[in-house]
């Protein structure tokens, strides 16, 4: 025996045992020629559950068996188009490693079964438990037809996508805040936020003072013109005891203002606020000129 002929041998072994242990993984147990696996995938070419999950198994074997670019060809002659025999086999490798015994036994027909393959295995996992996708159970796929179960799967996929971009913008946010709040703890922006907070303070401070201060103006105001229709109700009807009172009470109210100044530490010069010098320059040269009779 030439190498050639042995390496030929040695390939032929490797390949069937390959297919052999993809036959086992598959639970198939028919036999391993091209010819009884077409003819197998012509009696399953029938739409019940079984025959799609057969009919996909025979599919796959079939296309390790036959060599590159031949599988297409095969599959041409069955009738089945590419794409479908893609579905089929798909079926296949998405729910023979899982449990889904109940969720294949409520499909009902191989029409259905393929329209769950846009389910993700954690979603088949749900279902097959009893839980449920949207609008999608195990009972809710028994008494669907195919149409409505179509309708509920893209529903429950777009509430699916939903829920995951809501989902990547909270986890977005909370990454924003934390980087926010680590920047946030930087000694830069604590002295920063100090120094800001000083400011305000200052700020409201400063509103502060001046909103009761324009308020004591107004109250003073107020108070003056309260004075004054006094003083004119006592011209009026000759009440002059009334001035006297009047000037006791002007007196004692700002003999209080006075007071508070002083508490305050301010001192203040109320003739001079009132009167100050610089209004009166004449009367202040005067008061400093010499006598002109100690001239």
């Amino acid at each position: 025996m030439d190498l050639e002929q042995q390496a030929t041998e040695i390939a032929v072994s490797e390949h069937a045992q390959k297919l052999g242990v993809l036959a086992t993984q598959l639970g198939y147990q028919g036999s391993l020629t091209v010819g009884a696996v077409e003819d197998e995938i012509r009696f399953y070419q029938q739409r019940s559950v079984e025959a799609v999950m057969e009919l996909g198994k025979r599919l796959l074997i079939l296309k390790e068996m036959t060599p590159h670019g031949e599988f297409s060809k095969r599959i041409e002659m069955l009738g089945i188009s590419k794409r479908t025999a893609q579905r089929f086999m798909s079926v296949v490798l998405k729910f023979s490693k899982t449990t889904s015994m109940s969720l294949l036994e409520k499909s009902g027909n191989g029409t259905k079964l393929l329209e769950l393959m846009v389910l993700d295995d954690d979603d088949i996992e749900i279902i097959d438990a009893g839980g449920s996708i949207g609008d999608v159970s195990l009972d809710a796929i028994e008494t669907m037809s195919v149409r409505e179960l179509k309708k509920a799967l893209r529903e429950a996929k777009a509430d699916n996508a939903a829920k995951d971009q809501l989902i990547q913008k909270k986890d977005s946010k909370i990454n924003e805040l934390d980087a926010n709040l680590s920047k946030a703890n930087s000694p830069v922006e604590i002295q920063k936020r100090a120094e800001s907070e000083d400011q305000e303070l200052e700020k409201a401070a400063l509103e502060t003072i001046s909103t009761e201060s324009l308020m004591l103006l107004n109250a003073v105001m107020r108070y003056q013109n309260a004075i004054n229709g006094v003083l004119d109700l006592a011209n009026e009807k000759g009440i002059h005891q009334l001035f006297d009172r009047i000037d006791e009470s002007v007196v004692a109210s700002y003999q209080r203002i006075a007071q508070f100044s002083q508490n305050l530490g301010i001192q203040i010069d109320f003739e001079n606020m009132v009167t100050p010098e610089w209004l009166f320059p004449q009367a202040e040269a005067a008061s400093k000129a010499p006598n002109a009779e100690e001239e």
